[in-house]
């Protein structure tokens, strides 16, 4: 079969780009609907122009992965239909100033918060026990006051305000983390997949 289509300026900087992210030329050929010959002209062309996607020096990075967070990634990658690891990498990698920033003011004064109130909570839950535990040590009734139910009652209903903020917070920082996920990784899922 013969390709004489002609490639645009944009499509010969993604053929660059993927080449260099390791895509062999005969899927880039079949990607864009040329023949290989056509892909080497276009590689052979822009080393010869000094022409990069970004027009700025690119590195190889390598890196040892174990089995498991190899399958995992690529697990990931297969649940939204995307099949070119090298160009989901460079995605992510150029999203992370994005994806791993740290936690906001305000969630970091929620912690805050919830730690000293953990503290608070968790010292009052102490003193009962190390009342209770002395009475018992010495053989005296157990000294459980009306005071400490209260006490005890306030801690239980903290921790259960606790968990249901604390698993709001998460899931909106992780609704966070996933939109910029989403934007980094748009336009690579293969076509006819469904992500």
């Amino acid at each position: 079969m013969r390709h004489h289509r002609k490639l645009t300026d944009e499509e010969r900087c993604q053929i660059i780009e993927a080449r260099a992210e390791g895509t062999p030329a005969a899927v880039l050929a079949r990607r864009f609907g040329v023949s290989p010959r056509t892909i080497y002209n276009t590689l052979n062309r822009a080393v010869a122009s000094e022409l990069t996607p970004t027009r700025t020096r690119t590195r190889t990075v390598t890196m040892r992965v174990s089995e498991r967070e190899l399958t995992g990634f690529m697990a990931a990658l297969a649940a939204r239909g995307i099949t070119d690891r090298p160009a989901a990498l460079r995605r992510l990698m150029g999203a992370a100033d994005k994806i791993l920033t740290p936690a906001d003011q305000v969630t970091i004064d929620e912690l805050k918060g919830w730690n000293a109130d953990i503290q608070t909570h968790g010292d009052a839950i102490n003193h009962i026990a190390r009342k209770l535990n002395e009475a018992n040590l010495r053989g005296r009734p157990m000294p459980y006051t009306a005071e400490d139910n209260v006490t005890i009652r306030a801690m239980a209903m903290f921790l259960f305000a606790f968990v249901e903020e604390f698993q709001a917070l998460w899931v909106a920082r992780r609704a966070t983390i996933m939109q910029e996920v989403d934007k980094a990784l748009q336009g690579l899922a293969a076509k006819g997949s469904d992500p």
